[in-house]
Parts: structure tokens; sequence; C-alpha cells
């Protein structure tokens, strides 16, 4: 949805930067249309700054902030998290996801508002769709795994390559088929033991070197 803002908040600030420069100047009338056309433009360049400020911000200090966004929902003192916290408890469903877009488009950096309305979206709604694809932006591996079966088996879409390789290695892993099982080799019957033979040289005991007396034989 943050996509939808900056594409159309830098649109309309390239349109007005373009009528300031065929505005031109010399009569009172021109320098005051100029002077429109500049305030129009400062407004919508400081709301495009705005959209494009979480995409800066991530490239310039996403290692470091990476702890933050890694993370899935998670109780805060924030009071709009709170809010939709409370309208969950009391059954309040659309007031819910209301404030969980309210949220979002507020703070696009932070996942929580998108992975609680991402759980509590009607299954298969256009909105689960809307906040699974937030939810594919961050980098927790269990968020983005449920993100990505809400998108591919109830809405029929594959998000495009994530980019952690970790989040891309474990959708890799799971949708691979395990391997069937290897058959057994048949193994001959082992030949069977040769019986070994006594040497007759050896004793096991002194008196078995002894003739035997013959009346104790009888």
């Amino acid at each position: 949805m943050l996509v939808l803002f900056r594409l159309l908040f830098t649109g309309a600030f390239i349109w007005l930067i373009g009528q300031l420069s065929r505005s031109g100047y010399g009569s009172v009338e021109t320098d005051l249309n100029s002077a429109g056309w500049f305030a129009l433009a400062v407004i919508v360049g400081i709301a495009a700054a705005c959209t494009w400020a979480p995409v800066i911000g991530n490239a310039v200090a996403g290692p470091v902030a990476g702890m933050m966004t890694d993370g899935s929902t998670y109780e805060s003192k924030d009071k709009n998290l709170r809010w939709i916290y409370w309208a969950l408890r009391r059954g309040h469903r659309r007031l819910a996801l209301g404030l969980c877009f309210l949220k979002g488009v507020w703070e696009p950096q932070q996942p929580a508002a998108f992975i609680l309305g991402m759980d509590n979206a009607r299954a298969g709604s256009w909105c689960e769709k809307l906040y699974a694809r937030e939810v594919w932006r961050f980098n927790n591996t269990a968020n983005c795994q449920r993100a990505y079966d809400i998108m591919r088996y109830r809405h029929g879409f594959i998000p495009p390559d994530h980019e952690q390789s970790t989040v891309g290695i474990s959708i890799q892993a799971r949708l691979q088929e395990p391997k069937p099982a290897t058959p057994l080799l048949p193994a001959p019957r082992p030949a069977p033991t040769p019986k070994l033979g006594r040497r007759q040289r050896i004793r096991l005991f002194s008196a078995a070197d002894k003739p035997r007396n013959p009346a104790e034989q009888k």
C-alpha cells in the first residue's frame, strides 16, 4: 500500500515541478502563480519524502536495525497497538483491521501491525492478501513462510524472491518433495560356518597328561 502512495506523491511532485518550470517570471500575476505552484510542490514533496524515507532508511540502517524488523508480533507500549489489541479482545475485527492499516501507513518499517492484520483478516479476502504482501517485506522466517502460504495457496499469487537468502532457502526446503526411500538390496545367504577341529596336543588340565589307572576305569 505504501508503494501506491509513493508513486502517487512522486508523480505529483514531478508534475508540479514541470508546471513550475513552464510558468515563467515577469509579471505580478505570473509571479503569484509561480509562488503557488512552488508552495504546492513543497507540500507534495514533503509527502513524497515521507514515503521514500523507509526505503532510504532501510538501505542505510537496515543491518543495524535488523533485530527490530526480524521479530514477530510483540506486545508494545505503543498506543496504536494497544487500541488494536483492545478491538480484537472486544471482537471488533473490522475496527482492528482498520487500525492496523493506519498503523502500517504511519510506521511502515514496523511489522507488528501487518502481522496482526494478516492473522485476523478473513481467509481468502483481499485484505488478507494485502497484509501478507506487506509481511513478506520483512525478514522473519516464520512470518514469511505463513505469508507465502497465504499468497500462493489461497490467492494463487507467487511472491517475488525474498531479499533475505535464509527466507528463500527455508521456502525452497519446504517446497522440495522428499526423496523416495531407497529399496533394500537383496543379499546372498552367508556360507555355513566350518566346524573347528580340536588339536590333540592341547591339554587343558595337567591330569589329562597322566595315563589312567586300569582299576579306575573298571
